[in-house]
């Protein structure tokens, strides 16, 4: 009972955060679903979660989408995902958690403290960011970040932003899903999870696609941000102490 309660309300603010930021469904998830489930149950059923939000968003921006990029990123994305699911297979889970902490904590450390200034990123930048988006989604389920980066430091709107964002993980999603069914990883307990979360997921992507309208986009993501940040030593603590 605590574990599906729990499963409702983690889903339900992660569903709101990327609602609306565009982006942080794993960020949030992963780490507090943690507490609850096994890491190799959570990063798929977080894929599949996060896939549906993706869809949905792509189709509310789809005009606003930043198609040349997108093609260049997912080209780079898709060497790098067997990659990462190999890596998945190789590596105890409290090493995936630390390696995902550490990430969560240095990105956001360098979105809050630097506050890059947009500029055009070169062919050389959107391939590193796809390649590295690839073998992180593989692995740990979190390959947003790389991306996340690349599209805030492009000059963008924040709906081009995230329609970018959410086709290209729409796009990546659907891959690592099919990776994970492939190999055995999306099992019936996985299945059945998915399956109860979906009415919470909807009333969180309605809060925050409602929030994105009304309220700024900047000012959230900062708050997302830091959100993350402690979220991230949060995981650290609990895999290291």
């Amino acid at each position: 009972m605590l574990e599906t309660t729990s499963l409702a309300i983690i889903v339900t603010i992660a569903g709101f955060l990327q609602g609306l930021t565009g982006f942080g469904f794993g960020l949030i998830t992963l780490p507090l679903l943690g507490l609850f489930f096994d890491i190799k149950t959570i990063i798929p059923l977080v894929v599949m979660l996060a896939l549906c939000i993706s869809l949905i968003q792509t189709f509310q921006f789809r005009k606003a989408i930043k198609l040349k990029d997108i093609y260049i990123l997912i080209a780079a994305t898709v060497p790098g995902i067997p990659l990462g699911v190999y890596t998945l297979k190789q590596i105890p889970a409290e090493t995936l958690a630390i390696g995902l902490g550490v990430l969560m904590i240095v990105f956001t450390t360098y979105q809050l403290l630097t506050k890059p200034a947009p500029r055009l990123l070169g062919l050389s930048s959107t391939i590193l960011a796809g390649l590295s988006s690839g073998i992180l989604g593989g692995s740990i389920g979190a390959g947003g970040p790389p991306v996340i980066v690349y599209s805030t430091l492009q000059p963008w709107s924040k709906d081009q932003t995230k329609a970018t964002l959410a086709f290209y993980f729409s796009i990546s999603g659907m891959i690592i899903s099919i990776t994970h069914a492939y190999t055995g990883l999306i099992t019936q307990q996985v299945r059945h999870l998915f399956l109860i979360s979906l009415p919470t997921l909807a009333i969180g992507i309605f809060l925050g696609t409602l929030a994105y309208t009304r309220i700024s986009d900047r000012g959230y993501k900062r708050l997302a941000l830091i959100i993350v940040f402690f979220l991230g030593c949060m995981l650290l603590y609990r895999n290291i102490f």
